[in-house]
C-alpha cells in the first residue's frame, strides 16, 4: 500500500494561511461584503437600534441634515415623549430669542433712611433682586460669599458702621411659588429641586461638608459653606473603620431649614460634601449679608427679613450702594454645557417678568408656547410643564426639538447657543462620552435624565463638513440607562462618518 506524504508543519501553516487570504480576499470583493459596505444611513440605523435598544423602551429619532436641507431619518419622529433635561434647550433658546444677547441681570443693594456724619444709619438696608442665578462662586473662583462680601465692603466704603434697621431681601420681581408641583416630593432637598426666586444665593443651597472624626465611632464633623445661623443641622453620622459600611444621607426636613446627617463615614475618607436646597431663598440671602456685615464689625440693631425696596417707612428714598451684574450668556451656558436645573427655571420666571410682566412659572411657560408657536407648532402638539425637564409631564417631539435646533442655527445669535452645548469628549455632560477621534469635538449636544428616560439632542458636523441636526428620545428604559446611552453614541458615531 502507497503511503501518504508528509507535509511539514510550517509548510501547513503557510498553505492555511494562503488559502484563508484567498477566501478572505474573494468575500471581500463578494456581494455580502458590498452589501455591508453599501449599507444606506437609515438600514445602518436599523440595524443599531435592533441591536442595542434596551428591552421594551420607546425610541423616538429626528434627524436632518442642514447642509443638505432634508430630512435624513424618521421614527416615531411626531410622537410625544418625556424629554427630561432637552427641555432646557426649549427654555434657553425662548430666554435668547425674546430677552435678546444684551440681556443683563442686575442685583442692586440700596439703604434707605439718614445717614450720620459718623455712620449711623438711621434706616435699612434692601437687596433688590432680579431674578439673577449667577450669585454664588461659579463666576468667583468657588468663593462663596464674594458677591455679598462685595457688598458689605461698598458699605464699609460708604461709611455705614451702624444699621438701626432691618437687612432686607426684596425678591418680589418673581412670585413666592418656589417649587413646580409636578417635582419629586420625596427630592426636595436635593440640589436639583432648588427653589426659584427672585432673589437668590448659592444656587439656593447650602453646601455640607463631612470628615470623619478622629475616634472610631465618633460623629462626624460637619461643616457648612456659606458658614451662617439660617439652617441648624442635625448630626447622627458615625465615624466607622469598615469601608463597606460608608454610606450616609444628608437631607432637609420639608418647609424647614432643619438638616439631618444620618450613617456612616469611612475613617479614611477624604472630606465629603453634599448640596442641600433651602426654605426661603431671599430670607436665606438677607441673613448671610447680615452676618457678613457683622463679621465685619458692622451693628446691625434689626433682623434680616423680607420685604419691599418700595415700602412705605415714611424714608422711601433709595440711596444706591452697589450693583452686581451678570449676562444672559453666562445663564444660557451654565443651563445647558452643566445641565443646571435651577438657572432653566430661573430663565423660565425671568422671561414671564420681562415679557408677561408676570414673574411666575406660568407666564414664563406662556412665553415658550409663543416660541413653540413661531416654529409652527400649536398648544394641542405638546405638553410642557417647567423649565429644566424635571417634570415627567412635559411632552415633546423628536421632530420639535429638531426644527427648534433648526431655527436656533440659522437665528443671528446661534454662536450663543452653539457654544452653550456640551462638546463630546470635551466638556459638560459629553465630557466622558466619544472621545475618541474622528467623533471627539464633533457633536454639540444637550443630554437628558430622569427616571426611565435618556434624552441626546444637539448637532454634528460629519468628517465630510456636513451640519447635521438630531434628537434621539428613549421612555420607558429599565433598569440602567447604559445601554440607551451607547445606542446614542453610536448613532451620533454614525453621522459623523456620514457621506
Amino acid at each position: 500500500m502507497k503511503s501518504l506524504p508528509v507535509i511539514n508543519p510550517a509548510k501547513k501553516c503557510t498553505l492555511f494561511c494562503f488559502i484563508f487570504l484567498i477566501v478572505f480576499q474573494s468575500f471581500l470583493s463578494g456581494p455580502l461584503w458590498s452589501a455591508q459596505k453599501g449599507r444606506t444611513l437609515k438600514e445602518k440605523i436599523d440595524a443599531a437600534i435592533f441591536n442595542h435598544k434596551p428591552k421594551n423602551s420607546q425610541v423616538g429619532i429626528s434627524i436632518f441634515s442642514i447642509s443638505k436641507g432634508k430630512s435624513l431619518y424618521t421614527l416615531n419622529s411626531r410622537k410625544l415623549f418625556v424629554v427630561a433635561s432637552n427641555m432646557k434647550l426649549l427654555t434657553t433658546a425662548t430666554a435668547l430669542v425674546y430677552l435678546g444677547p444684551d440681556f443683563v441681570y442686575e442685583t442692586k443693594v440700596f439703604y434707605r433712611g439718614v445717614l450720620s456724619s459718623r455712620g449711623k444709619l438711621q434706616g435699612d438696608i434692601v437687596i433688590q433682586g432680579s431674578g439673577d442665578p449667577n450669585i454664588s462662586g461659579r463666576f468667583y473662583s468657588d468663593e462663596i460669599t464674594a458677591v455679598p462680601s462685595s457688598w458689605a465692603k461698598s458699605v464699609e466704603e460708604y461709611g455705614i458702621k451702624t444699621i438701626t434697621g432691618d437687612v432686607i431681601g426684596d425678591d418680589t420681581i418673581f412670585d413666592r411659588k418656589f417649587i413646580c408641583d409636578s417635582w419629586p416630593k420625596d427630592q426636595l432637598s436635593e440640589w436639583y429641586c432648588a427653589p426659584v426666586c427672585g432673589l437668590s444665593f448659592n444656587d439656593n443651597c447650602i453646601d455640607i461638608i463631612l470628615n470623619p472624626n478622629q475616634e472610631l465611632g465618633g460623629l462626624a464633623y460637619v461643616n457648612t459653606e456659606p458658614k451662617t445661623s439660617y439652617i441648624k443641622i442635625f448630626n447622627t453620622c458615625k465615624t466607622t473603620d469598615l469601608q463597606s459600611k460608608h454610606l450616609y444621607s444628608v437631607h432637609r426636613r420639608p418647609h424647614t431649614n432643619s438638616i439631618y446627617v444620618k450613617g456612616h463615614i469611612w475613617s479614611k475618607s477624604g472630606p465629603q460634601r453634599a448640596w442641600v436646597t433651602i426654605q426661603d431663598p431671599a430670607l436665606y440671602t438677607a441673613t448671610v449679608f447680615k452676618e457678613i456685615l457683622e463679621d465685619r464689625g458692622i451693628n446691625v440693631m434689626g433682623v434680616a427679613r423680607v420685604g419691599k425696596a418700595s415700602e412705605k417707612t415714611g424714608k422711601n428714598k433709595l440711596y444706591t450702594l452697589a450693583v452686581t451684574t451678570s449676562s444672559l450668556r453666562q445663564s444660557i451656558d451654565v443651563a445647558n454645557k452643566r445641565s443646571q436645573g435651577f438657572y432653566a427655571e430661573q430663565l423660565v420666571k425671568t422671561v414671564g417678568a420681562h415679557i408677561k410682566k408676570e414673574g411666575s412659572f406660568s407666564a414664563g411657560l406662556a412665553v415658550m408656547g409663543d416660541f413653540l408657536a413661531k416654529l409652527g407648532f400649536s398648544k394641542n402638539q405638546y405638553q410642557i410643564d417647567d423649565g429644566s425637564g424635571l417634570s415627567k409631564k412635559n411632552r415633546l417631539s423628536p421632530l420639535m426639538i429638531t426644527h427648534l435646533l433648526r431655527f436656533m442655527y440659522n437665528h443671528e445669535e446661534r454662536d450663543i447657543f452653539w457654544e452653550s452645548l456640551s462638546i463630546s469628549g470635551v466638556d459638560g455632560t459629553l465630557k466622558n462620552r466619544l472621545t475618541q477621534a474622528p467623533y471627539q469635538s464633533r457633536v454639540r449636544a444637550k443630554t437628558g435624565y430622569v427616571l426611565g428616560t435618556s434624552t441626546l439632542s444637539g448637532y454634528v458636523e460629519s468628517v465630510k463638513g456636513e451640519i447635521i441636526i438630531f434628537s434621539i428620545l428613549l421612555n420607558e428604559i429599565r433598569g440602567s440607562i447604559r445601554q440607551a446611552k451607547r445606542l446614542q453614541d453610536i448613532i451620533c458615531r454614525l453621522l459623523v462618518e456620514h457621506e
